[in-house]
C-alpha cells in the first residue's frame, strides 16, 4: 500500500468521524426539544386538571354587570388570562370598569380560594356569562 492509499483511508475515517459527530448533535438536540414540548405539555394538562371555577355571584344593575368567580381549583391563575364572555360575545378591557381579587385590585394572581369580581359595563340585560381561566377550563352562568 502506498501513501495516496493510506492517506484517503485517513481523510474517509476522518470524514467519517466529523459527520457522525454533526449528525449525532443535531440528532439529540432534535429529541431534547420533543422532551421538552412533552414536559410542557404534561405541565399544562396536569394544571387543567387542578383548575376549577365557579360563578358565585352574577348580577346586572343598570348598565353594569357584576361577575363574582371563585377559583375552587389547586392552582394559582393569572387575572391577566381570565376572560369573560357575555351573551358568546368577548369582553374586551375597555368594557370591564373594575376587576379585584378578594377586595385587592393591584394583585394579578388569582390565588386557590379566594374570589375574582368584574364589574363590566354593557349595554343591556345579557342571559349568559362564561368566565374562562388560563389553562382553558371555563364556568357558564344565566342571569
Amino acid at each position: 500500500m502506498g501513501f495516496s492509499v493510506s492517506g484517503a483511508t485517513a481523510i474517509i475515517f476522518l470524514a467519517m468521524f466529523l459527520s457522525f459527530g454533526i449528525v449525532y448533535s443535531a440528532a439529540y438536540n432534535g429529541y431534547e426539544r420533543v422532551n421538552d414540548a412533552q414536559s410542557d405539555r404534561a405541565e399544562g394538562v396536569l394544571d387543567q386538571r387542578n383548575t376549577a371555577l365557579n360563578i358565585t355571584t352574577l348580577n346586572y344593575s343598570g348598565e353594569n354587570l357584576n361577575v363574582t368567580v371563585t377559583n375552587t381549583g389547586s392552582t394559582t391563575l393569572d387575572v391577566n388570562d381570565t376572560d369573560v364572555l357575555v351573551d358568546g360575545s368577548y369582553v374586551a378591557t375597555a368594557d370591564i370598569v373594575s376587576h379585584d381579587v378578594n377586595g385587592d385590585s393591584a394583585t394579578e394572581l388569582w390565588l386557590p380560594g379566594e374570589a375574582l369580581h368584574f364589574e363590566i359595563s354593557v349595554s343591556s340585560s345579557p342571559a349568559r356569562v362564561k368566565v374562562v381561566s388560563g389553562p382553558g377550563l371555563a364556568d357558564t352562568e344565566a342571569v
